[in-house]
């Protein structure tokens, strides 16, 4: 009995000296490195600590900063080459008993899925022919005025050398007719003053129009200037279609460069070119995009390869301001525009690369310009 007393007095203590040694051994060892005392964050988000004996909250964090991004509006506006309904165009659209021939090749819709489509109507609407008589004498059937409103078509420019083949009396009668179909127009075969410009607002921006001809009819600098401050005082946007320079080349001459550079002096924003029948590169000046001719949409030149092709461009503008510009290649096959797509149109763009200033000629190459 006495040993198993003693035994359990001893078994005791030993257990005393384990227990303060482990409470200080504990103490010392969940101390800070600088002697504070630790605290422990409960699920409730407060900390306690072992000298306060209470809670306190846990500091929050500091909101995000809100960031406010302005909204911006984006229009998108495309522009085609020539477009020649008479001769044999006209004749193949009767034979295959469709209004939409020309355009068949086209993705349904392409033409309606950017905000506005210009294009340079080469030649008169009118329900006759009229003097004077010429080698080359185009008139357009008025029953193609509501195909081409269906289409997408919202503008063209009359401002080339086949504005006044059936006479002053035809362009009188296809202005009349293109207004009560609900098409804008502008410009003139020989006259540059008002009846160059046209305005119009897309989205919330105001743009404007001017078209000119200089291939048989040199301009009248002082009333393309007069036009262009009315165009800057109307619009946020002023865009310039040219008629000029010589046919089938691949490049413009020095005559339709200096005009260009002169227009964008005055205040043009954009210039695009036509007449040329082949598809030409771009270039910039004073941050201005130039567009030097977009050739032919429908026509019936099947006598060259060059003429069988065209050009079709996109402008993409970002709060009033030009951003981008897409280039869409296009073969002409028996009067029908197709959109160019893989090799064929890596080739093509590849061509007119080379037609471009060299700056842009990488641009040109992926298909589009960036400013």
């Amino acid at each position: 009995m006495r040993s198993s007393y003693i035994f359990g007095i001893s078994s005791a203590v030993v257990l005393v000296i384990i227990g303060v040694f482990g409470f200080v051994f504990f103490s010392l060892s969940s101390r800070q490195p600088n002697g504070s005392e630790p605290s422990r964050t409960s699920a409730e988000g407060v900390t306690r600590s072992a000298s306060e004996g209470g809670l306190r909250p846990v500091p929050a964090a500091e909101p995000a900063p809100v960031v406010i991004v302005p909204a911006t509006v984006t229009t998108s506006l495309l522009f085609v080459g020539d477009i020649m309904l008479d001769r044999t165009v006209q004749t193949r659209t009767t034979a295959s008993k469709n209004p939409n021939y020309p355009f068949a090749k086209l993705p349904l819709g392409w033409l309606d899925s950017f905000d506005y489509t210009i294009a340079n109507l080469e030649g008169p609407v009118t329900d006759m022919r009229r003097p004077p008589e010429k080698s080359i004498d185009f008139k357009f059937e008025p029953a193609w005025l509501p195909v081409l409103k269906n289409l997408g078509i919202d503008a063209f420019s009359q401002a080339n050398n086949h504005a006044l083949d059936q006479g002053r009396l035809g362009a009188a009668d296809s202005s009349k007719r293109l207004t009560e179909s609900g098409f804008l127009h502008f410009g003139d075969q020989v006259n540059d003053g008002d009846i160059a410009l046209a305005t119009t607002t897309i989205g919330k921006t105001r743009l404007a129009f001017l078209g000119w001809n200089t291939t048989d009819n040199p301009i009248v600098k002082e009333d393309v200037e007069a036009v262009i401050k009315k165009a800057k005082e109307q619009s946020d946007l002023v865009i310039a279609y040219l008629h000029w320079g010589n046919e089938y080349r691949a490049k413009p001459d020095q005559s339709s460069v200096e005009l260009a550079h002169w227009l964008i002096d005055q205040g043009v924003d954009v210039v695009m070119g036509g007449h040329p029948h082949w598809s030409q590169g771009a270039s910039v000046y004073k941050g201005k995009p130039i567009l030097w001719s977009l050739g032919n949409f429908v026509f019936d030149q099947d006598w060259s390869e060059e003429t069988r092709y065209g050009l079709a461009a996109s402008l993409e503008l970002v709060d009033n301001k030009v951003a981008a510009i897409n280039l869409f290649p296009l073969r002409i096959d028996l009067s029908q525009p197709r959109l160019l797509e893989n090799e064929q149109k890596r080739l093509r763009l590849e061509e007119l690369a080379k037609r471009s200033d060299e700056a842009l000629a990488g641009q040109v190459r992926e298909g589009m310009l960036r400013f």
